[in-house]
């Protein structure tokens, strides 16, 4: 488009183009193309829109491969994952990093950035946690907003996602999340809620998934009452790429723009809807008006260039996030290292090594320009050691040879590093974990190595908790995530102490996934029961007593920090908390300094402590500083379902200020005495129940819930929302699921022919994600996110088959050419 099209175009009001603006017209606007792209009006001077994932870079793909991108992308910066920078507790790393991305967006032509993903992790065997950035809601929050901030403050648009009660990616195309009132607001919308607040962004992206029964893409509560009303949002919702359920009612229920788009039955499904009286026209012309802002406002203006990244500086930035985010899970002193030991005394083990893996799998997944992986950053610091590659990865068998040869380098060995953790075939977006435990080849190896009576230290590549194995055995555990394409000089440069570590876990690790505050009912079936309520994570394991491996908020470090002198005060509506941090080693460091508060003994069951601010303190060798923790005296209030409100208690509550959730180090009073008195509102089952977190399903889920637990079809028949891989009764099911398989997998396939190469482990990882996912589509979601390829009357007409309607299906199939007439228009 020219530069006087697009002065044209923001010249007009965007009243005046709605006028002009045709029925299909509008229709049109209201969906995407090509995949990544919104259609363009180029006869009124309305530009097209390129969206593009991702959290932790810009994935822009080079070579068009339908919804899901499995095709080539442009190298761009990988930075670490959100999980990962979370761990940082430094919000401002967030806001550094998403104002690099942007920039690099702008440079691609990017306009909307698919992220941040602000999910809750609910359970720790979510194959996408490590898009997500904490169990804990105000964390997700300050990340979340301070990342749009910095996106959105480089005039790049966002999408913050997925709204609403996404926690797993086996069920989430057809799932149906069961959350109580109290339990979404307090936990899986507080995120999200500070983040359209504070920080405006552009669009929302809801999610695949029901909530209490209804698609995300059809809740007017969700979407118009909650968001819009409540919240005053005032940005564009999207789909999720197919997440589209009913077109009509999604226009009614504030969903504007059906990503990826080109499904001609949507487009026609509006125009028949306005024609026929079922969708007013006023609602039609709202979501044109949101869907003209974005543009507006996510187009730059021609007069203002954006300045090229500075690809250095921002590999540098990618680094000093790795760095800041390794967590040190455990040391006996063996950490850190000298890089001048003698020779022959430091055995490396371990294929990720040599092979760091630094992302996620799935949607997100980036081609970096260049990876500097533990073996490039220990051999450009000239450190001696020798190398045994002991497993390999993307594989379940183990490989004697190899294993015998890092067993044997090990024994005359005096320090071990085993770098260890999940590969891309373990965890991804498309599917979830069954277990936490690393691969059976690691953990034996392990145990040979440990046998050898060396010292081991175990490095950690992983975006979720793991079974931490021998972890009483082991002299040190450091956590390095996924830290993005310089993962390597953090390794390094944590291991030989040129930086402290000063990461702490966002995420509670228990010691089997059956321990997780969610245990009692993930992954089990379409119908998930978030039967703890507003027990996640560590507010679940405070008040159970849950054995830990190791607790939301642990972090060490190379020195010690002492903490005193605690200062509340209570000024106007706020809660000031000071504290003196005093360094008590000959290291300089950093502290995450972690401020819960203890609730009121109340009528309301609520969990045992809760965070309400942290601050990120660096603190000098032998040196003290004060820091100050604010919150809202209002933070403290609950959800109360009778008052649909927030409701402040009056009671005794207590300060507490930590250095992890399990670690309280100073204590005082607080109280509230400008609330209201405490009352249940809950009937005498439910508080009987949910007095302390409920193990299994309590019998009064449905009560607490306010509905009853719908029954799960679990026949095996296809129907247009079962997933193709629970549709093994139905002969239709079988082949739908055969044939989708059967393209997938010959792309899978010729990844693996590909020779060894950056280019070879992108294509592999996203083809296998692909590959996994597919048996969690239902016809409807292939449908709407196969771009056309699968036609919405093919997929109706095939369900019709097979529910035992043969001809109502043939009909349905033959009769896709009609809707077929509602086909893009010439403009």
């Amino acid at each position: 488009m020219s530069s006087t099209d697009t002065t044209s175009r923001r010249t007009a009001g965007v009243d005046d183009l709605v006028a002009q603006l045709t029925l299909e017209e509008k229709a049109l606007l209201l969906e995407g193309v090509d995949s990544w792209r919104t259609n363009a009006i180029p006869r009124l001077g309305i530009p097209s829109l390129f969206l593009t994932d991702g959290p932790h870079g810009v994935r822009m793909v080079r070579d068009d491969g339908g919804a899901f991108g499995v095709g080539d992308n442009r190298p761009s910066t990988s930075f670490p994952t959100s999980a990962t920078v979370a761990h940082s507790w430094d919000p401002d790393l967030a806001r550094r990093m998403g104002a690099a991305i942007a920039r690099e967006s702008r440079d691609f032509g990017v306009h909307v950035l698919l992220a941040p993903g602000v999910n809750i992790m609910r359970n720790p065997l979510c194959g996408r946690n490590f898009e997500y950035y904490s169990e804990d809601p105000l964390v997700s929050g300050a990340f979340g907003t301070a990342f749009v901030q910095g996106v959105q403050g480089q005039g790049v648009a966002t999408s913050v996602k997925h709204f609403a009660a996404n926690s797993n990616e086996d069920y989430r195309f057809v799932g149906d999340s069961l959350v109580d009132e109290r339990a979404l607001r307090e936990i899986y919308l507080r995120a999200f809620e500070r983040i359209v607040r504070d920080a405006r962004p552009a669009t929302v992206m809801c999610a695949y998934n029901r909530l209490n029964g209804t698609f995300c893409s059809d809740h007017r509560e969700l979407l118009t009452g909650i968001l819009r009303n409540e919240w005053e949002f005032d940005g564009v919702v999207m789909t999720d790429w197919g997440a589209m359920h009913d077109r009509v009612a999604s226009l009614e229920a504030g969903c504007e723009l059906d990503m990826p788009g080109e499904v001609a039955h949507n487009r026609a499904a509006i125009i028949d809807a306005v024609r026929d009286g079922r969708l007013a026209p006023e609602v039609l012309d709202e979501a044109v008006r949101r869907m003209l802002r974005l543009i507006e406002r996510a187009t730059p203006d021609a007069a203002s260039p954006a300045e090229p990244h500075d690809p250095v500086a921002h590999a540098a930035l990618a680094r000093e996030i790795a760095i800041d985010s390794g967590v040190l899970l455990a040391n006996d002193g063996t950490l850190p290292l000298d890089a001048g030991a003698p020779a022959g005394s430091l055995v490396v083990v371990g294929e990720l090594f040599e092979k760091m893996r630094f992302q996620g799998a799935g949607s997100s997944l980036i081609l970096p320009p260049e990876v500097v992986t533990p073996k490039d950053a220990f051999d450009a610091r000239g450190v001696d050691y020798a190398y045994a590659r002991g497993y390999r990865t993307l594989t379940a068998e183990r490989d004697p040879a190899l294993a015998r040869e890092a067993v044997d380098a090990a024994r005359v060995a005096e320090t071990v590093l085993f770098f260890g953790g999940l590969d891309d075939f373990e965890e991804s977006e498309g599917f979830d974990r069954t277990h936490l435990r690393l691969g059976e080849p690691q953990v034996a190896l392990l145990r040979e190595l440990l046998d050898t009576g060396a010292r081991v230290v175990l490095v950690l590549f992983a975006g979720a908790p793991v079974e931490v194995p021998f972890a009483e055995e082991l002299a040190a555990v450091l956590d390095l995530a996924l830290p993005g394409m310089h993962g390597g000089e953090a390794a390094a440069a944590l291991l030989f102490g040129e930086a402290n570590p000063s990461g702490k876990l966002t995420e509670t690790w228990t010691r089997t996934a059956t321990d997780a505050s969610s245990g009692a009912d993930y992954d089990r079936g379409v119908i998930a029961r978030y039967a703890e309520s507003i027990y996640v994570g560590y507010r679940y394991h405070d008040a159970a007593g849950t054995p830990l491996a190791y607790p939301f908020g642990h972090g060490l470090s190379y020195t010690g920090f002492a903490y005193r002198d605690l200062d509340v005060r209570v000024v106007g509506d706020r809660v000031e908390v000071g504290a003196t941090i005093a360094n008590t080693g000959g290291r300089a460091g950093a502290e995450v300094v972690q401020l819960y508060v203890g609730n009121n003994d109340g009528a309301v069951f609520k969990a045992e402590q809760e965070l309400r601010a942290f601050a990120k303190v660096p603190v000098a060798a032998g040196a003290e500083e004060r820091v100050t923790l604010s919150f809202e005296l209002g933070d403290l209030a609950y959800w109360d379902v009778a008052a649909h409100d927030w409701v402040l208690e009056d009671g005794e509550y207590e300060i507490r200020v930590s250095a992890s959730a399990a670690d309280i180090r100073l204590r005082a009073p607080l109280t509230v005495d400008r609330g209201h008195t405490s009352r249940s509102p809950y009937p005498a089952a439910v508080d009987a129940d949910y007095a302390t977190p409920p193990v299994g399903i309590p019998a009064s889920f449905p009560t607490l819930l306010g509905r009853e637990v719908p029954e799960e079809d679990r026949s095996g028949r296809l129907t247009f929302e079962t997933r193709l891989g629970d549709a093994g009764r139905s002969f239709i099911g079988r082949a739908v699921l055969g044939a989708v398989l059967g393209c997938v997998r010959k792309e899978f396939r010729a990844a693996q022919a590909m020779p060894d190469s950056a280019e070879r482990d992108a294509k592999l990882k996203s083809t296998h994600f692909v590959v996994r996912m597919m048996p969690s589509m239902s016809l409807r979601s292939l449908a709407m996110s196969s771009g056309g390829a699968m036609p919405y009357g093919l997929a109706a007409g095939l369900a019709e088959i097979a529910e035992g309607h043969p001809l109502r299906g043939i009909r349905r199939i033959f009769g896709r050419r009609r809707a077929a007439t509602a086909d893009r228009p010439t403009t």
